[in-house]
């Protein structure tokens, strides 16, 4: 037990010192070195727990106590390396007052009544419209309506979500017989706290659906799991691609249950059309940050201009559903199957934000893989591209050729069957 309270102290004082620096924005240097350590603090403690699983309910209480102590240490900080969170109380602001926000963007005169000085100034984008699913519009409205423009507030429903991912984690880990204490790996890891506890991202939500829905699938409730499915999608439409991952052998009827929730959300929007869309399309046009496959086959196929930049676009997508469908029709466990689909997502999306890698995590507490385990930590870097988003050479490098490169060493050819779990524990 000795590593694992030395590695949660050091998380504990990075933590302590990232609510010290205060705004992260305008100290992102110092925040990555914190963040550094922590990281290293935390590979410690993946590689004792895999390694030497402690037993007994007082290890796995003290691994959650210690979860909670990280998340409360962050929860009073103010949002500054992501505004998102501002955008989810300028929605619910509009929506609690009856106007839509798939209507008017921001900064349109229409809604020039609800701006005000600590939630209009902070959102980014104010010329496009939400492009927050009708699931997400709910919860912000709730949330304005139980705490008006609050920060906190927002946190707090954030932090119950990133909670209720750990409860569900646990029983998908006993489900699948793994130790109880593998949830260290989501529970401690540094840029999960960061990005939910800090600044109150709504991926909470939509991976505490997810684990359910996983849960679900390894308990045999497939209809379940494909409806917990379709409540994350009403969050942020991603979830969708974890259909073929949970459909088993009631393909047809998990597909439409899942689809079915999502239609049930946005008919709650009849009335706006195709307008429920907001800006979506414009932000899978125009947003493009640190892409891997995309960017590389724009770089490649740059010679043949339009139509090459339209096949980099295209062919990336094609490859996805491609795998989807693969993985749909095999016959691997889905746990295995649900990180494929996530990798392949990770990997082809146009748009690598740091908080958008955390849907690999937890999975990770299930089937352990260094190379996915380095690459949600690595990818906390790019916030040094701070304050214009434009991502210093060494930093891909340092994100992308070590993960690479045990990516290629764990699935090397062997003289035995390679196993699921790339970083396999001792007996």
């Amino acid at each position: 037990m000795g590593p694992l309270i030395l590695s949660g102290t050091m998380l504990a004082a990075a933590f302590g010192g990232m609510l010290w620096l205060g705004d992260l924005f305008h100290a992102v240097g110092w925040f990555v070195v914190l963040f550094a350590l922590a990281s290293a603090a935390y590979a410690v403690a993946v590689g004792w727990v895999l390694r030497r699983p402690p037993a007994g309910r007082w290890a796995l209480g003290g691994i959650l106590g210690v979860a909670l102590l990280f998340r409360l240490l962050l929860l009073p900080s103010v949002p500054t390396l992501s505004t998102d969170l501002y955008r989810y109380l300028w929605d619910g602001r509009l929506a609690l007052a009856g106007v839509s926000p798939y209507r008017h963007p921001a900064n349109a005169p229409e809604v020039a009544r609800f701006r005000d000085a600590l939630v209009y100034p902070r959102l980014n984008h104010v010329e496009w419209r939400t492009i927050y699913p009708p699931g997400a519009q709910l919860v912000f409205a709730a949330v304005e309506w139980a705490r008006p423009s609050s920060v906190i507030g927002m946190k707090l429903v954030i932090l119950a979500a990133d909670l209720l991912t750990i409860g569900l984690l646990l029983g998908w880990l006993k489900a699948l017989g793994r130790p109880a204490v593998w949830v260290l790996v989501y529970a401690w890891h540094p840029l999960l706290v960061v990005e939910f506890a800090g600044s109150g991202h709504l991926d909470a939500l939509v991976i505490a659906t997810t684990i359910g829905a996983l849960w679900a699938a390894a308990r045999g409730r497939l209809l379940v799991a494909g409806a917990l499915v379709g409540v994350g999608a009403l969050v942020k439409l991603y979830p969708l691609l974890l259909l073929p991952a949970i459909w088993g052998r009631q393909r047809a009827r998990v597909l439409a249950i899942g689809l079915g929730v999502v239609a049930a959300g946005y008919a709650l929007y009849w009335r706006e059309g195709t307008a429920v869309l907001g800006s979506l399309g414009r932000y899978l046009a125009e947003e493009e940050f640190n892409g891997t496959v995309r960017a590389m086959l724009e770089l490649g196929l740059a010679p043949l201009g339009a139509v090459g930049l339209k096949a980099a676009r295209l062919l990336p997508l094609l490859g996805l559903a491609g795998l989807a469908l693969a993985v749909g029709w095999g016959t691997a466990p889905a746990e295995r199957r649900a990180r494929w689909l996530v990798g392949g997502y990770l990997l082809t999306t146009p748009s690598l934000f740091p908080w958008y890698a955390l849907w690999m995590v937890p999975l990770q507490a299930a089937a352990p893989a260094w190379p996915w385990l380095y690459l949600t930590c690595a990818v906390a870097l790019t916030y040094l591209s701070l304050p214009i988003w434009h991502i210093p050479a060494w930093v891909i490098a340092v994100q992308w050729v070590p993960f690479a490169l045990g990516l290629a060493w764990a699935v090397r050819p062997r003289d035995t069957a390679p196993s699921d779990v790339l970083w396999r524990p001792s007996s």
